[in-house]
């Protein structure tokens, strides 16, 4: 937990539904890719997480 906020880490290179939800369902082959409520950020943007968190 960092900064109080409660988050859950997927390994994608472990986990192959992972892998499917985060290629099929959030449309990215990248990581991170974090999803925050309804909103999708794909890559390290420490500008928008402040934004959203």
């Amino acid at each position: 937990m960092a900064k109080g906020i409660e988050f859950e880490e997927l390994d994608v290179t472990s986990d192959p539904a992972a892998l499917e939800d985060l290629v099929e369902v959030h449309r990215s082959r990248m990581t991170p890719t974090l999803l925050i409520g309804d909103q999708v950020i794909i890559g390290f943007d420490p500008e928008q997480l402040d934004q959203l968190l």
